[in-house]
């Protein structure tokens, strides 16, 4: 039997673990055409959810359309993207489509043929880069119009949102508002892991998106069902485990959904053989998960400066440590707190930890933490 513990890519049907809330609440909101910002933290299934919800919604003939700002290096190329995408979702013949796009003034019509002899349209921007986000407002705007002609609604979801700052954000947002607040076909789903900068285009009076949707916050899967979710593949497959033993997984991966499924998939191949699951196993598969990945930690560990590393095996130790705290710097003999502020904001760069809302710094690899201790084993 294939191993159903799906991970680190788009996890769809019976494998896609339980956000059936979620879900609901989300397509509910898409249904009114609202605006939502929906704040994550990294490895919670954001994307999964989005995706899977994008297909619910095309089952209801609704159009829907998901952007990763990620994927994205200017606002030139996110333009065309915008336009390019809610034209194709709401209108499919391509001679109509060719003939719209002719009609765009900041954008024109390219037509491409593939090798199978498929003609495919698409669009390319005809003007500046300094003219990109009037090029946006024109598409956002078409959209709107064309689904009041077609009398369909349509949701544009943009994954990553936080990252519109890259492309001078501020500006762009009163730009954005100033379309999206008269618009009365299109939903949107804003979404986006870097928790503050979301909540703070949201929440500040002062930025531009202030009180355009409601937010919500993306949590961890409630232990209860998502424990059912792996029982009940467990028990497929043939598998036997106690309940209590289970609970287990989730203290080590922390509520992180990527965590446990990480853990799963490697419990569900190291069992194969005997079906059983004892606690002794479960207490080994993080270290396994690190050893699996340890070329790359290895690369992270090279990139840091030796109190960046100091700092790493700190945190590594005591995982809920206050870094500034006089305690932490007494326990670890590391300091002072200038030199821990740079390499904080080093790590921080690298994307090697993350700030929570709280103002706790946590690994952005949750296995990462296991590697350390196990490299410090080999080191002694």
């Amino acid at each position: 039997m294939e191993n159903p513990f799906k991970y680190g890519g788009v996890v769809r049907g019976p494998y896609f673990a339980d956000r059936t809330s979620e879900i609901k609440e989300l397509k509910r909101e898409m249904l009114s055409l609202n605006r939502v910002f929906l704040v994550s933290p990294r490895r919670f299934g954001k994307t999964c959810l989005l995706l899977n919800l994008s297909e619910m919604l095309k089952r209801e003939a609704m159009a829907c359309v998901y952007i990763d700002l990620n994927a994205f290096p200017d606002l030139k190329s996110f333009a065309t993207a915008v336009t390019g995408f809610t034209a194709g979702a709401l209108e499919t013949n391509k001679d109509r489509l060719l003939k719209m796009f002719a009609g765009f003034h900041m954008l024109r019509p390219k037509v491409s043929l593939d090798q199978a002899g498929n003609i495919s349209a698409g669009l390319e921007l005809a003007v500046a880069e300094k003219d990109a986000l009037s090029a946006l407002l024109e598409g956002l705007h078409h959209a709107e119009n064309l689904a009041a002609r077609k009398k369909k609604k349509l949701v544009i979801i943009i994954d990553e949102f936080s990252d519109l700052e890259k492309f001078n954000g501020h500006t762009i947002e009163k730009a954005l508002r100033s379309e999206i607040q008269t618009q009365t076909h299109i939903g949107y789903i804003f979404s986006g892991s870097e928790q503050s900068v979301m909540l703070a285009m949201a929440r500040d009076r002062a930025r531009a998106f202030y009180k355009l949707g409601r937010i919500m916050e993306l949590g961890p899967i409630p232990q209860k069902t998502y424990a059912a979710f792996i029982q009940r593949w467990l028990k497929k497959g043939g598998y036997i485990v106690n309940q209590s033993d289970l609970e287990r997984i989730f203290k080590i991966g922390n509520d992180v959904p990527y965590n446990i499924q990480r853990l799963c998939n490697v419990m569900w191949d190291v069992a194969m053989e005997t079906k059983i699951i004892e606690p002794a196993l479960i207490e080994k598969l993080p270290l396994m998960v690190a050893r699996q990945d340890s070329a790359h930690y290895e690369m992270l560990w090279r990139s840091a400066s030796q109190p960046q590393k100091i700092l790493m095996i700190a945190l590594s130790r005591d995982q809920s440590a206050k870094p500034f705290s006089k305690e932490f710097q007494l326990t670890h003999g590391i300091g002072p707190s200038s030199s821990i502020k740079a390499s904080l904001d080093s790590l921080l760069k690298k994307g090697i930890l993350y700030k929570t809302l709280q103002g706790a710094y946590r690994f952005t690899d949750g296995f990462m933490p296991y590697w350390i201790g196990d490299i410090l084993k080999t080191i002694r």
